[in-house]
């Protein structure tokens, strides 16, 4: 696929004249989630010159987006208005893919270094696509919690979709997703209560029920001892499951909702409602650790490129850091409602910026 070029101007602050800014908007998110509102206080102690950029894209959709240049920050208006994004994960050909969640548009989008965008209509309309990870065979994987009678969704690299359902037909309500060291998906089920598993090879379906009662589990990770674990949002525990099904639970926890495994050697995973980022070694010791802004809400954290963890603070509109011993600093303001994160390439993390129909990349000081 090919792409035309895009240029951007980089902003230059003049030391000389320092100014404060302080923005302060409410937002909601329009139907995803619950009706979450916004503080978000901008405070920038330069004046930026802003420039925007066009570009030509040749692919299935649009035109290439502008793109906001604030330093390391830059940040990428996508082509199709309200899409939601929600996901993001890095791909086998070096790019950044993501899911727009809304559900009228339902399309998998996929960006790279210099902010052109591809994105791919998923066939089953209205399957509001949620969780995406990169897969054993260089394709994308995604789950679709309203995509009946499908559930799982997977699209190569140059755009070609192949869709999941069980057989005979039942529903599937599918959140968070992962390749495990089995090279099967393994994702989260809400409906069933489950875990599931996905053989891509024959597209063998299997569950694994959770013993506590309405978990609603959400996020899922490969943890460092090569079993899944996962988030349990409302049965306030940490699951850990191992590829032959044998499943354990750690807590109490208050609403975890992300999860990832950090370069430590333990899981981290973030509680939005109790304002705090935990950790949980393979043993099942669990630490918590406080945020620095109240009603931060952190969403979704990934292992950095610097030895850290880094997570999105919905509330706060705040991308954070917090070391393997629990320092946490919160690095730049960011708005826009941000959900995901995913490591790039090299020093580079993308956000996705839901609530304005953007992705964020943010480059980590090496």
């Amino acid at each position: 696929m090919g792409f035309s070029s895009l240029d951007c101007a980089r902003c230059a602050p003049d030391s000389r004249k320092r100014s404060v800014i302080y923005e302060m908007r409410v937002k909601a998110s329009k139907g995803l989630e619950r009706w979450f509102p916004i503080l978000e206080v901008f405070m920038r102690m330069s004046r930026l010159n802003k420039s925007s950029c066009h570009g030509v894209l040749s692919a299935p959709r649009r035109l290439a987006p502008d793109c906001m240049v604030e330093g390391g920050l830059r940040s990428f208006r996508l082509p199709t208005a309200g899409s939601y994004p929600r996901q993001i994960t890095l791909g086998s050909n070096g790019n950044m893919w993501f899911t727009e969640a809304a559900p009228g548009v339902s399309q998998i989008g996929m960006i790279d270094s210099q902010g052109r965008v591809a994105e791919f209509v998923v066939p089953t309309r209205f399957s509001a696509p949620s969780e995406i990870a990169s897969g054993p065979d260089g394709a994308l994987w995604f789950t679709e919690p309203s995509g009946f009678p499908k559930g799982i969704g997977r699209v190569t690299t140059d755009g070609r979709f192949t869709e999941f359902g069980l057989v005979p037909v039942s529903s599937l309500t599918p959140n968070g997703i992962v390749v495990g060291p089995d090279g099967n998906l393994w994702f989260t089920e809400g409906n069933r209560n489950a875990i599931g598993k996905l053989e891509p090879s024959s597209g063998t379906f299997t569950f694994y029920k959770i013993p506590t009662p309405a978990a609603t589990p959400e996020g899922i990770t490969i943890g460092p001892d090569d079993a899944l674990w996962f988030a349990e949002s409302q049965g306030n525990k940490i699951g850990r499951i191992d590829t032959m099904g044998n499943m354990t639970e750690f807590g109490p926890v208050m609403g975890p909702m992300k999860i990832a495994a950090g370069p430590d050697g333990n899981v981290w995973f973030t509680e939005p409602f109790n304002n705090k980022v935990g950790r949980i070694t393979p043993s099942g010791v669990i630490t918590e650790f406080p945020l620095l802004t109240a009603r931060a809400q952190p969403r979704d954290i990934v292992a950095g490129p610097d030895g850290n963890m880094w997570f999105t603070e919905y509330g706060a509109g705040l991308l954070a850091r917090i070391t393997p011993n629990g320092s946490i600093t919160e690095m730049e303001q960011i708005r826009g409602g941000l959900w995901g994160i995913g490591r790039g390439v090299g020093n580079t993390l993308w956000i996705t910026q839901m609530n304005e129909n953007r992705l964020a990349r943010y480059t980590v000081a090496g």
